[in-house]
């Protein structure tokens, strides 16, 4: 008995298996699940674009309103890229995208930086991200 409920339940497991889609190989990298706004800059730029100014602003308007602290992790260069033209490039994004925010009325005291330089996960080298800071 035990082998046949155990025959029927792989039977039933590969029948699953199969009718689920297939995940596309290629496409758009995934968002972060802790980002909560994610800035993209053109290759060695730092200032805001039409469309991130846009977003930036519209995020503020909801964000504000709430008490919680922000990280902004500010990426520039290849991966793993630490030189200090990498690493300015990416402080210099991270204040375009944190005066943008107190602009916009978020409080500047909630707001941390992080100039990391290059990627150091599979996302777009040429980005600011925003999360909610631990402390």
């Amino acid at each position: 008995m035990i082998s046949r409920s155990r025959t029927g339940l792989a039977a039933i497991a590969l029948l699953l298996a199969s009718a689920l889609p297939a995940v596309a190989a290629e496409g758009p990298l995934p968002f972060p699940e802790t980002a909560l706004l994610r800035v993209a800059f053109a290759p060695n730029e730092s200032a805001l674009s039409p469309a991130a100014h846009d977003e930036i602003a519209a995020f503020a308007t909801d964000i504000r309103r709430q008490s919680s602290r922000l990280l902004i992790k500010a990426y520039a260069g290849p991966p793993h890229d630490t030189s200090s033209t990498a690493r300015k490039l990416s402080l210099r994004r991270a204040v375009a995208v944190m005066q943008k925010l107190v602009g916009e009325g978020v409080v500047g005291d909630r707001i941390r930086v992080r100039a990391l330089g290059g990627t150091s996960d599979s996302g777009p080298q040429d980005r600011v991200d925003i999360v909610l800071s631990g402390g």
